[in-house]
């Protein structure tokens, strides 16, 4: 790994202080990771304009509403601005009624630039991790979720319960979990919450807590539950959320 990045955590910015966006140059100019939520094209030209490099691509964890609300209109703003996504998301971007269609399909092995792609499936059916070989900067999109803490995103937080509710697949997102472990990541760069630097021990108990398969209590039951009456989210996180199971997937 490069001295030069070894030090520099990752350039994030946060919409509402919770959703992540990540900015990663490139020799040819920016990837962002992520396309946030509506507005977030705003946001971007004052950063984009003091890194001085034009934006090139984004590259997509996953195509749930709060990761491409801004995607149309990325697009839009930035002619030939290429979109990158895991090839079994593909179906849930038109899903959303995204316009933009993604100009490649990822799968497992597969570089955008200095990053190398990592399957990562469960959160949704095609997520993607994305891990920066120069710093060690690993973008785990919703695996993981660091709101309030460092937790998987199939372990239900009262906090915070919108990933697990609007988890797919607990069970494979936990071991999509334990998978990233063998990763040597020296920054964790979340979907949610502040980047974690030097990860491995709190990646390691988190993945230890979501194998555990304790029940979440019944308050924080009970909140998911009016968050997802609320939300409308009633997806394979809130039905084992319900049942007691969120953290071993039902």
């Amino acid at each position: 790994m490069s001295a030069r990045h070894s030090a520099h955590p990752p350039i994030r910015l946060a919409q509402f202080g919770l959703v992540n966006t990540y900015l990663v140059p490139e020799s040819d100019g920016l990837t962002l990771i992520d396309a946030g939520l509506p507005g977030l094209e705003r946001r971007l030209p004052p950063l984009i304009a003091r890194l001085g490099r034009p934006l090139r691509r984004v590259a997509i964890t996953h195509a749930h509403a709060d990761h491409v609300g801004s995607l149309d209109a990325l697009v839009a703003a930035h002619p030939g601005l290429e979109v990158l996504l895991g090839e079994h998301d593909a179906p849930g971007l038109a899903a959303l009624g995204v316009q933009s269609a993604p100009t490649r399909l990822l799968r497992a092995g597969d570089r955008v630039r200095s990053l190398v792609v990592l399957d990562t499936p469960g959160h949704s059916p095609g997520h993607v991790a994305y891990l920066d070989e120069r710093d060690g900067t690993l973008y785990s999109g919703d695996t993981f979720v660091n709101v309030p803490g460092l937790h998987v995103a199939s372990v239900l937080s009262a906090v915070f319960p919108l990933p697990t509710l609007g988890t797919h697949d607990p069970a494979g997102t936990t071991a999509s979990a334990r998978a990233l472990l063998a990763v040597p990541a020296r920054f964790l760069a979340t979907g949610h919450g502040p980047v974690v630097r030097d990860p491995g021990p709190a990646m390691r108990r988190a993945v230890a807590q979501a194998e555990e398969g304790r029940a979440p209590s019944r308050l924080t039951a009970q909140v998911a539950a009016f968050v997802g009456r609320l939300t409308g989210m009633t997806t394979g996180g809130a039905v084992a959320a319900k049942a007691g199971l969120a953290g071993r997937g039902g």
